[in-house]
């Protein structure tokens, strides 16, 4: 049984994330939704005002009958700022965001880089990305980073990463958390596409979808053969990112693909003409959403959306994805789905990472699962202790 800190600990994150996701709730509502007592939602609001975290916006004009009129609460939106970090071997982009992922900075870079120097690299892009905050009188919450590979985000271990040569398990959020002095959450690039839409975007939580980064690299590094197509994917289940057992789900690869080491049935001198190849371009579209129809069919997603180059590339993108679904079900009932390209575009990546730090900002601790990880009013109160020094 969870002993009596911890438990005060879940029922503020539970109050903190319930007020974030129904901004202008009263502290009546709140007790209600949480079956809380009023008495001890009272308390803990009244901790979480005094730092800062929530703020009143006057009273419920809404409101029936007669009493006092009850007060609107919202969490404080100006409590500090998230940077969101995409690395690839060649290249990153970084987005400074508020905590409703508003980006009031970004900048671009070029890194060249191994395992030996990966940690190095996120430093000097988080010293870059500090010079703005600190000159702009803001105060940095946390860092999110999302990477290519396998990662395993509770302990922000990089499990393999065939981009930056990692085939042995590399602790990178300590790497960096010792160096940077600030909270850190590291992310398999593709999910960080799903932490976008689920921290941001209030329309829609409730459906299980999935979302599909595309992004055309360099696939041949040290030579001239121009660019691939690389996927992707991040599968949301009930408003929670599906990491797998093994922290490989969503990893994509083409039922044709056959026995060569490739995610498409197309080889790499073919696809090392897109984008700028079109009719290629819609070839690739067919065979990449003839897989995705049987996952979706499957697990009964009701959203597709698709992130990153492919938001650039339109093409004939969604109308394969409609055909397969259709093509891939057998039963004649009438179904509803959305398929959409990210709002984020190419930003879809670093914008999730910020994301990642923001959904982790508003968890709720778990008595039994992953205990160990510091989300919620927990990593809040860490926050404050850095900032109190």
């Amino acid at each position: 049984m969870a002993d009596s800190n911890r438990l005060h600990s879940i029922n503020t994150s539970r109050i903190l994330r319930t007020i974030w996701l129904n901004p202008s709730i009263s502290r009546i509502k709140v007790a209600e939704m949480l079956d809380l007592d009023r008495s001890t939602v009272t308390k803990i609001m009244q901790v979480i005002m005094d730092r800062g975290l929530v703020v009143t916006t006057g009273k419920n004009t809404e409101q029936s009958g007669v009493g006092r009129r009850q007060i609107n609460l919202e969490i404080n939106q100006d409590i500090g700022v998230v940077v969101g970090i995409e690395l690839q071997d060649s290249r990153h982009s970084v987005v400074v965001t508020t905590i409703a992922g508003d980006v009031i900075h970004s900048f671009e870079g070029v890194s060249h880089g191994r395992r030996d120097g990966l940690g190095g690299i996120i430093l000097s892009i988080v010293d870059e990305a500090r010079r703005f905050i600190d000159a702009s009188g803001l105060f940095l919450l946390g860092v999110g980073v999302g990477i290519p590979g396998i990662v395993d985000p509770y302990t922000g271990t990089v499990i393999r990463s065939n981009p930056f040569k990692i085939l042995e398990p590399a602790c990178l959020r300590e790497e960096v958390e010792l160096g940077c002095d600030v909270p850190v959450f590291i992310e398999n690039d593709a999910n960080c596409c799903c932490w976008a839409e689920i921290a941001f975007q209030r329309e829609g939580r409730e459906r299980n979808f999935i979302s599909v980064l595309g992004e055309f690299r360099d696939l041949h590094r040290g030579t001239d053969k121009g660019t691939g197509l690389a996927i992707g994917l991040g599968l949301v289940v009930r408003n929670r990112v599906l990491h797998g057992d093994h922290f490989t789900a969503g990893e994509f690869r083409s039922v044709l693909a056959g026995k060569a080491p490739r995610q498409f049935k197309i080889p790499y001198e073919e696809l090392s003409t897109l984008p700028e190849n079109r009719p290629l371009l819609r070839r690739v579209y067919r065979e990449l959403t003839e897989n995705l129809a049987f996952l979706v069919n499957c697990v009964d997603f009701t959203k597709i959306v698709f992130a990153g180059d492919l938001a650039q590339y339109p093409e004939n993108l969604k109308e394969c994805m409609e055909q397969a679904i259709v093509g891939n079900w057998i039963y004649d009932l009438d179904r509803t789905f959305v398929i959409e390209f990210s709002k984020y575009g190419k930003q879809s990546v670093s914008i999730g990472a910020a994301g990642l730090f923001v959904e982790k900002l508003f968890a709720v601790p778990d008595i039994a699962d992953r205990f160990q990880e510091v989300v919620g009013y927990d990593l809040y109160e860490q926050i404050l202790g850095r900032k109190g020094r």
